[in-house]
């Protein structure tokens, strides 16, 4: 028992135990986990550093502090990438038009635009002119017309998508009642995060794709009736 006391305390036992944590770190596949075991196989260093000799090898001791830091900081990345921690109520009610994102890549898509609260009436998207920006619904209250039919739009709901998607004019006319909110994107900025990010890429484009599955999903079963037959509907 003493033996063990006496090794537990020892230089060998913080090298010992550095090498374990780094090897499991670099046995896993998941990089938070890697980060951690690298993170504690870098104190026992420090500890190996501080007890080895008389005094301390300051050299290697700052070294490995760096190197600690570093990786600190990339382990606060990756859970705030994870992580809703610091979003407040209203960026929490977005993100649940975003389930295919996670909070780091909502936050980027965020940073990119601009939040627009009781706006004045105004014109969203001009049917047969191309917006440059896409939008998406806070409230009630925005108009979508299309010839002489017009339908309210209800919060959650993303406007200028297939210009955006297919490029081209908008194919409805939208306007937005006094008092309402939206979120409004410049289509440029967002084109740009995504050349630069495949990942960002790919969220962006199912997202879009699925809302513009919902909006046909929707509306289908109304233009399906309407060339039907009288004498089947």
């Amino acid at each position: 028992m003493q033996a063990i006391l006496q090794y537990a305390s020892s230089a060998e036992a913080f090298v010992h135990l550095a090498t374990v944590c780094y090897v499991l770190g670099l046995l896993t596949r998941k990089e938070l986990v890697l980060r951690v075991f690298l993170l504690l196989g870098t104190t026992f260093y420090i500890l190996y550093y501080f007890h080895i000799t008389d005094t301390p090898l300051w050299d290697a001791i700052v070294a490995s502090l760096l190197i600690g830091t570093a990786n600190l900081i990339v382990i606060f990345r990756i859970f705030r990438e994870r992580s809703t921690w610091g979003m407040s109520e209203e960026m929490l009610g977005l993100y649940r038009s975003f389930p295919n994102f996670n909070p780091g890549q909502f936050r980027r898509m965020m940073a990119r635009a601009e939040i627009i609260r009781d706006c004045p009436e105004t014109t969203l998207l001009e049917e047969g002119v191309a917006p440059g920006k896409l939008y998406l619904t806070i409230t009630d209250g925005f108009v979508v017309s299309r010839g002489t039919q017009h339908a309210g739009i209800g919060p959650g709901t993303f406007l200028g998508e297939v210009s955006f998607l297919l490029g081209g004019p908008a194919t409805a006319h939208v306007a937005a009642r006094r008092g309402n909110s939206y979120v409004v994107w410049d289509t440029a900025r967002l084109a740009r995060l995504m050349d630069k990010s495949p990942a960002m890429a790919n969220a962006i484009t199912v997202l879009l794709s699925k809302d513009v599955a919902r909006k046909l999903a929707g509306s289908f079963p109304v233009r399906a009736r309407s060339v039907l037959p009288s004498s089947l509907t």
